[in-house]
């Protein structure tokens, strides 16, 4: 049970902050609708299970490896750099798409596993939190104690991202001129992402 916690925890601390996968759940909320978000973000939780699995079997080879984690950042700080960009200086207004259709909901599932896997900033949390549990005594040396981690992690990343569909959905119907500058919006905390990750990258 308390590798099903940790995951759950951790998950959601991961997830709270502004990141590249709530902000499309919030974009996908705003120009789609609150069905087409939750299918986004069921499909990013589901590539986190994997994700987090990898982490748990690697976290001793990362440990002795840390270096790979600041290509991770650099990588990380060009894609937030240049979605910010383009939401803030070239992207129109957002207009309300239209309703997802019956298979759609499927594209959007398989969009949301590819944004969790250029989450790139994912990969060191997980192996660094996975890590963590090993030195106190959480080694998720066995299958069962992998799945439960992982299962919390896939929990805790859908109660997250839901968190932030129902945010923008309370948004858009209580400010009438919060879509028509979301991408905008949305711009300003890629950028401060940007800021953040090219910090931290100095900092260390």
């Amino acid at each position: 049970m308390i590798y099903w916690l940790a995951g759950l925890v951790l998950s959601m601390m991961g997830s709270i902050p502004p990141g590249l996968i709530s902000l499309s759940v919030s974009h996908t909320t705003i120009q789609r609708g609150a069905r087409a978000a939750l299918f986004l973000a069921a499909g990013a939780a589901f590539a986190e299970f994997f994700q987090a699995w990898f982490a748990a079997a690697m976290s001793d080879w990362f440990l002795a490896h840390q270096e790979i984690e600041r290509p991770l950042q650099w990588i990380a700080m060009g894609l937030f750099l240049v979605l910010g960009v383009y939401l803030l200086f070239f992207a129109g207004p957002m207009t309300k798409g239209a309703k997802i259709k019956d298979g759609k909901g499927w594209k959007l599932f398989g969009a949301g596993v590819m944004i969790s896997v250029f989450n790139l900033l994912a990969i060191p949390y997980w192996f660094t939190y996975c890590g963590w549990l090993r030195l106190w005594g959480y080694p998720m040396s066995k299958t069962m104690e992998m799945l439960l981690f992982s299962g919390g992690v896939t929990i805790g990343t859908m109660i997250s991202l839901s968190m932030y569909v129902w945010l923008a959905g309370y948004l858009i119907r209580n400010s009438a001129s919060f879509s028509v500058y979301a991408n905008k919006i949305i711009g300003v905390i890629f950028l401060g992402l940007t800021a953040i990750t090219l910090w931290q990258i100095f900092s260390k």
